[in-house]
């Protein structure tokens, strides 16, 4: 697709940016959903029963709602936001690898703070 091409060429161009890109556009998905919970909540939307595709994917209660599902699912695009702006961020500071990071103690690596 467009996207696809354009997105593969700004990240061999600028994988930095590419990463921001990436982090903004999660956080427009982040407020949507935000809004999402809000016309749900308000009754515009109808709570209903959780699709059984959604509850074993996101292991929610068997007994979750629609609005569960969209807790669920800004959470996880607030959590790709986070990591892509970490990664530019990283990039920035031309600290890209995470294994720099890292120490070894017989077979467990342990972060350095």
């Amino acid at each position: 697709t467009g996207f696809f091409a354009v997105f593969s060429l700004l990240y061999m161009v600028s994988p930095r940016t590419a990463h921001r890109v990436v982090g903004y556009l999660e956080e427009e998905a982040v407020t949507s959903y935000t809004h999402f919970i809000g016309e749900i909540d308000a009754g515009r939307i109808e709570n209903v029963k959780a699709p059984e595709i959604a509850v074993a994917y996101w292991n929610l209660d068997p007994e979750s709602t629609l609005r569960d599902v969209v807790l669920a699912v800004r959470a996880d695009e607030a959590l790709h936001r986070d990591t892509n702006h970490h990664f530019s961020d990283r990039i920035r500071a031309k600290r890209e690898s995470l294994f720099e990071d890292m120490d070894t103690d017989g077979n467990k690596p342990h972060i350095k703070y």
